[in-house]
């Protein structure tokens, strides 16, 4: 597919600056960007390749647009001057070059369905697919090989569900949820009450809901609740490698990413970021709009608002702090040993005997 770069302006709400009849086939890194693409600078730290790229056309913040960056290049340098530059560009991946998968509708002759099963229309059901009694598929679902569905779960309309994943019993699924590969949903949480010799098992007796529109990267694991519910409210976007562990709630459109692991009952709110690695342990609760750096480990509730880093996790302007002290800490320790050598030397001198 091609457009000129004025109708791409059009499709994402910018202005040209240059020839807005130039014609952009495709969306690539400012680095691998050759004639013919569109690429884009949202990341200060990518400014200064703008001199060398060799693509057609950048999409660019309206701060960037008369930066002298653009300015003496050997060629017109076209842009696409918009608010938000990352949501352009995601635009215009999904415009230009990504291709919704097709599948084929109809479910496999080697699929296992309960009869007490109800399934909606327009459904692929691919082949070694297992839904179990009661469960009830919604419209256009589509559920790739090999997928299994336990009794009683609701999977919502045009939810996908990729190869292996396992959706246990009583889960709910919400509508266009989108389940990657080896996930597991509502499993059991690792709940053990010491008797004395060994643990006894806690029987998990609640369930898993993920409202609509959630997205969850491969190999996660959400499990269900004690009690109650283990609830995952609608938008959020969780990545790969995942734990989340029995009656945590997570609020609406945070994203979680990748090998962050949060212990049981802790409550995360409205457009929380974990960032990668992130460990949270039970029964605390973050606030809305709260943001955690990578491989932070967080003990403590979190209020509205703040950003957090490190282990134990504090607040980053302090934490930055102790970055820069802990820099320094084997000058100090140096330091600190002449410190001492000198003190032990006035002692001594002031505890030997006077001389008449």
């Amino acid at each position: 597919m091609e457009k000129t770069l004025q109708e791409l302006a059009e499709y994402v709400g910018g202005a040209v600056i240059g020839n807005p009849s130039i014609l952009i086939r495709g969306v690539m890194g400012i680095d691998e960007a050759q004639e013919g693409h569109i690429t884009f600078v949202s990341n200060d730290k990518y400014i200064k390749k703008i001199r060398q790229t060799n693509a057609s056309a950048i999409i660019v913040s309206p701060k960037l647009k008369d930066t002298e960056l653009f300015i003496h290049k050997k060629k017109v340098c076209n842009l696409l001057v918009c608010n938000n530059p990352y949501l352009a560009f995601a635009k215009l991946v999904e415009l230009l070059m990504y291709k919704k998968p097709a599948y084929l509708k109809g479910i496999d002759d080697s699929a296992r369905i309960a009869k007490t099963a109800i399934l909606g229309k327009d459904i692929s059901i691919c082949a070694y697919v297992t839904i179990g009694e009661n469960a009830r598929i919604g419209n256009r679902v589509v559920l790739q090989p090999c997928v299994y569905i336990g009794d009683n779960c609701t999977i919502g309309d045009d939810t996908v569900i990729h190869p292996n994943a396992a959706i246990y019993n009583d889960t709910i699924i919400g509508k266009r949820v989108t389940i990657h590969s080896n996930t597991v949903i509502g499993s059991s949480g690792f709940g053990y009450a010491p008797d004395g010799q060994g643990y006894y098992k806690i029987p998990q007796t609640g369930i898993a809901v993920i409202e609509d529109d959630v997205d969850i990267g491969a190999n996660t694991t959400i499990n269900r609740a004690v009690l109650g519910e283990t609830i995952i409210r609608k938008g959020t976007k969780i990545d790969s490698q995942v734990v989340i562990s029995h009656n945590v709630e997570i609020g609406e459109n945070s994203l979680i990413v990748s090998q962050v692991g949060i212990a049981g009952s802790a409550k995360i709110g409205k457009h929380v970021t974990l960032a990668g690695g992130v460990g949270i342990v039970g029964h605390i609760n973050l606030g809305d709009n709260v943001s955690v750096g990578g491989y932070s480990g967080v003990a403590k509730d979190i209020p509205d608002n703040e950003t957090y880093l490190g282990t134990p996790a504090l607040p980053i302007q302090r934490m930055r702090k102790c970055y820069v002290i802990i820099e320094k800490l084997p000058e100090m320790r140096e330091h600190i040993k002449t410190l001492e050598k000198r003190i032990k030397q006035l002692e001594e001198r002031d505890s030997a005997p006077q001389s008449k």
